[in-house]
């Protein structure tokens, strides 16, 4: 295919246009952590929740036209797993196009995605390691080869975040324009220079083609006018007559092609296979685009920063004006997450290292253990002291159970929680349960409670709709009796903090 390419680039005379599509899928994790359960949502009426709804409005037409065969796409972990188990036909269908295309150019066309849709240029360097390490795990469970090409939520980004793509073998990502702090031509990738060596490509997508398909509904009405009338005014008009190749990347959230906007999953279908290519744009792939045509000039970035917020990351952490009213309430719920995350994280160093060779290495491998991709013997004989599970029963329970408390922590993170406008919304009071049940675990494990400690942080976090606080949502979350379990017996004396003294109520 790359001699097709070329051979057919030089006979022409012409530089050529190309045409990527990026979807990025997506849902976050709606079920209840103590029971699995999604719950109702009245809203996604006639469906019995959002993921029913837009896996009928958009991932399964989407499927069953074969469009994720011609996209380049990431399909985020949470939603991966739920559409396995709720619509294995639908999911089956999404991987079997990347392996098609595998088949037919040698390179795949799915992205990974950092796990828990986290933030990254917030997240510790351990949190970003684990997030990118779980992320790539999930990707080689599901398509059955390794991700050269990874999605991070919200396109934010920093250097270390980049740097450590580069470490576990990711060459590509996709940013926004501004995002760039050199000037860049959106029609090409670029180098990004990083640590020792290390550097990665980028491509930049093109901002008015994407913001036009995202919120513009004339943009979308009619492919073939797609085709004629948008596409070529974004060609660089020295490079067609130099004769040089090009790419116009349109990257967006895949569920506006047929949930955020009713049948656009038609107009993708009619675009891929008629408006684009008969109107002089071959529609390709990022991996297979770099494949022909590795980036060759460097380019320096803006850090932090995202595709959705003008402010760096100051929508997910501190607030700013990219949402209505008073955005304070983020910077504390913010804080106490974190503040709890650290206590989780010292006695999980602390409890779990005295069954475990590394606990944070074992963090970084629980996922395909936890999923069942994985027996116990193996996870023991790689990660456990005398490279095999404690003798005692007790010990290697409690270590699961730490383990599974991390896992809540990283998913308390999830960047809905901060993207909306008010503190009284289902996102940030699904954070904040993600964080009940690792608080949970942690005093099923050890008899530890973090619990008073951080219904003091979350009160500081206040809606300004509502007259309620973080630790209010906190009390309304409905808890099965099995959520409050009594302790493990310990086998060593627990170093308690001020805030590890009283018992879950």
């Amino acid at each position: 295919m790359l001699e097709q390419m070329n051979t057919q680039s030089s006979r022409s005379g012409a530089g050529r246009a190309f045409l990527c599509l990026h979807g990025h899928f997506y849902q976050p994790p709606r079920e209840d952590p103590f029971s699995g359960i999604l719950p109702v949502e009245p809203g996604a009426t006639p469906y019995a929740n959002f993921n029913e709804k837009i896996t009928a409005e958009c991932y399964r037409p989407n499927a069953e036209a074969g469009n994720f065969a011609s996209i380049s796409y990431d399909l985020g972990p949470t939603l991966a797993a739920w559409l396995e188990q709720a619509h294995p036909d639908v999911y089956r269908l999404i991987i079997e196009a990347d392996q098609q295309h595998v088949a037919r150019y040698g390179v795949g066309n799915a992205l990974a995605q950092a796990y828990n849709h986290t933030i990254l240029p917030l997240a510790t360097t351990r949190d970003k390691r684990t997030q990118i390490v779980w992320g790539l795990s999930d990707f080689r469970h599901r398509y059955r080869r390794e991700a050269h090409g990874m999605w991070l939520a919200e396109t934010a980004v920093d250097l270390e975040s980049l740097d450590l793509l580069a470490q576990y073998g990711v060459t590509y990502t996709v940013l926004a324009p501004w995002q760039a702090a050199t000037p860049i031509d959106p029609t090409e990738p670029y180098i990004i220079p990083l640590f020792d060596g290390r550097s990665i490509t980028v491509f930049f997508y093109n901002a008015p083609l994407s913001g036009g398909v995202s919120f513009d509904w004339n943009t979308t009405s009619n492919a073939d006018l797609f085709a004629t009338s948008y596409l070529p005014g974004h060609l660089v008009k020295e490079k067609q007559e130099a004769g040089q190749d090009q790419l116009i990347l349109i990257a967006t959230d895949g569920e506006l092609y047929g949930h955020h906007k009713p049948w656009r999953d038609k107009f993708l279908s009619h675009l891929i296979q008629h408006g684009a290519p008969d109107y002089g744009f071959e529609v390709c792939t990022l991996e297979r685009y770099l494949l022909a045509h590795p980036a060759t000039r460097e380019a320096q970035l803006r850090v932090p920063s995202a595709w959705s917020c003008g402010h760096g990351v100051a929508r997910w952490q501190s607030g700013c004006e990219c949402t209505e009213g008073d955005s304070s309430w983020k910077a504390a719920l913010h804080d106490a997450l974190e503040r709890l995350a650290r206590h989780g994280d010292r006695l999980f160093e602390q409890y779990a290292g005295e069954t475990l060779l590394d606990p944070w290495a074992a963090r970084d491998d629980y996922l395909p253990l936890r999923n069942g991709w994985e027996t116990a013997e193996s996870f023991w004989a790689r990660h456990g002291k005398g490279q095999h599970a404690p003798e005692d029963a007790l010990l290697a329970r409690r270590t699961l159970m730490l383990l599974e408390a991390q896992y809540y922590l990283q998913y308390s993170f999830t960047s809905c929680g901060f993207f909306f406008e008010d503190l009284d919304r289902i996102e940030p009071r699904n954070d904040i349960a993600f964080a009940r049940r690792a608080i949970s675990l942690i005093w099923q494990a050890l008899g530890i409670d973090l619990q008073r400690g951080f219904l003091e942080d979350l009160s500081k976090a206040r809606s300004w709709r509502r007259p309620l606080n973080g630790a209010d949502l906190y009390r309304q979350l409905s808890i099965k009796p099995q959520g409050l379990l009594p302790p493990l017996p310990l086998t060593s004396a627990q170093k308690q903090g001020p805030d590890e003294q009283e018992s879950v109520a």
